[in-house]
């Protein structure tokens, strides 16, 4: 066996039996080489071979990594439309968030103890005085589309972003949700068809069951979402209305659309004359480089929806959000004025003035850089405290981590458990309008800290998950 054979097989046998984990760096050439005491080119033919076989993948100006395995689906591989029927368990998590007895690991909420968000209230709080020591008269709705200063303010952060924008392609709405809601409203009817990826923030799917339509659920890959072969061949086979996508930073799997996907999406819209909907609302949370431009900064047709908003990069209290509605502006401003009539005017005041400076981008470099230790001291005491069998993905961004677990796993079962242990999870079953993922779990560590608070939940958890292995293996 030539020395390259044998150094792959060093990797091969590591990786396999998870002594490298998905998502873990590789040594650099040059170190390996030194380790080893071979030559360079015998370690570079090593890693040409291993990413042959799809064990590692290199990435620009990064160094290999372990390749994350595909993301594994019980149901059938080739996508339907589907009625969706969550239920009421999604409604339970949240309010399961505002429980200050469980480990807060559950529902997706960013670390709320930032002074970006201390100004922001001053800010709210000062306006409020305004409003309540002003002369008499009537009060007003702030009408759709919104305040100007603050549709301002979004424009000039979209332009940052190679989105190009002013204040009149912006609609301010109450968070995400709305916007998504809006957009759905604004291009489909009951019973129409909506592409979405697979596993799927559960509220869109909840927002799709709402209103009647179905979800046609196109497979992801966990550090590339939405697969395009198997979006292009959904789309010559069923009818359409709308796809609906996460493309930065995935809920709950973290991953991020490359460029060359991107582009392809846009020319498949473009070939069925679809419109897309674009949830960017973790798009500013990246960990590493530079933030992913928004699948809308491609868009020269007006066919993409972006929404987003503050909830997931300062407080999710603040039910301030945004969508640029393209070519569709005039029915979603409508929509937006007969469903809700306004979003409150002193959170929009409050929103404008707090976007006027610099602070909002210095507090998302300090987000950026917390979140993305905070995952490294999750993943940490995931290896140290959980058995082998459950295999983490590596978010690129945001601050949740998809857990895949055995095929046969009851992350139901799992997510109950730890609720009488005290300990907020969510399930995979949610992710899907079928058990696919149901062998799957969802942590939040926006706030996770190597603490004994934090560390003995992992670890309860961890004899939960061995405490349901037993009768699975």
């Amino acid at each position: 066996m030539k020395i390259y054979e044998q150094t792959a097989e060093l990797l091969r046998s590591q990786i396999l039996e998870q002594q490298l984990r998905p998502g873990d760096p590789l040594p650099s050439i040059r170190e390996l080489s030194t380790r080893l005491n071979i030559g360079r080119n015998s370690v570079i033919h090593a890693y040409m071979l291993l990413e042959d076989e799809q064990l590692i993948e290199p990435r620009p100006r990064s160094g290999y990594y372990v390749r994350a395995r595909a993301l594994s689906q019980t149901s059938e591989a080739r996508p339907e439309p589907r009625q969706v029927k969550l239920g009421a368990t999604a409604l339970a998590i949240i309010g399961a968030a505002q429980n200050a007895r469980l480990v807060p690991l559950g529902s997706a909420d960013p670390d709320a103890r930032c002074s970006a968000r201390e100004y922001f209230y001053r800010r709210l709080s000062r306006h409020a005085r305004e409003i309540a020591t002003a002369p008499g008269g009537n009060s007003h709705y702030v009408a759709p589309p919104g305040l100007h200063a603050l549709r301002a303010q979004l424009a000039r952060r979209c332009n940052a972003t190679q989105v190009q924008a002013d204040a009149d392609d912006i609609v301010i709405t109450n968070g995400t949700q709305e916007a998504v809601t809006l957009a759905l409203l604004a291009l489909a009817r009951p019973g129409d068809t909506i592409a979405v990826e697979s596993p799927c923030f559960y509220g869109t799917l909840q927002c799709i069951e709402a209103l009647g339509m179905r979800a046609l659920e196109i497979p992801g890959h966990p550090h590339t979402g939405m697969d395009m072969e198997a979006l292009e061949q959904a789309l010559t086979r069923w009818p359409v209305k709308a796809i609906l996508t996460n493309p930065s930073f995935n809920n709950p799997t973290g991953a991020c659309m490359p460029t060359a996907a991107r582009q392809r999406l846009l020319q498949l819209a473009e070939a069925q004359d679809l419109p897309i909907i674009e949830d960017d609302v973790f798009g500013e949370l990246c960990h590493q480089g530079s933030r992913p431009p928004p699948l809308k900064s491609l868009d020269s047709q007006g066919r993409v929806l972006l929404c987003s908003s503050l909830s997931k990069t300062l407080d999710s209290d603040i039910r301030i959000g945004w969508i640029m509605p393209g070519r569709y502006y005039e029915q979603v401003n409508y929509l937006k004025y007969v469903t809700t009539l306004a979003s409150p005017g002193i959170l929009q005041q409050a929103a404008a003035d707090f976007l006027a400076d610099n602070r909002y981008e210095r507090h998302l470099r300090q987000v950026r850089r917390r979140y993305q230790s905070r995952l490294g001291l999750l993943l940490e005491a995931i290896y140290r405290y959980w058995p082998a069998c459950a295999v983490p993905l590596i978010p690129q961004g945001g601050f949740l981590c998809w857990i895949e677990l055995p095929t046969g796993f009851d992350g139901d079962r799992l997510y109950r458990a730890a609720q009488q242990a005290g300990i907020g999870i969510t399930p995979g079953s949610l992710f899907a309008s079928d058990d696919r993922f149901a062998h799957c779990i969802r942590l939040n560590y926006s706030t996770f800290e190597a603490t004994p608070y934090y560390l003995q939940a992992i670890e309860a958890l961890g004899d939960l998950i061995r405490a349901q292995l037993k009768p699975v293996t």
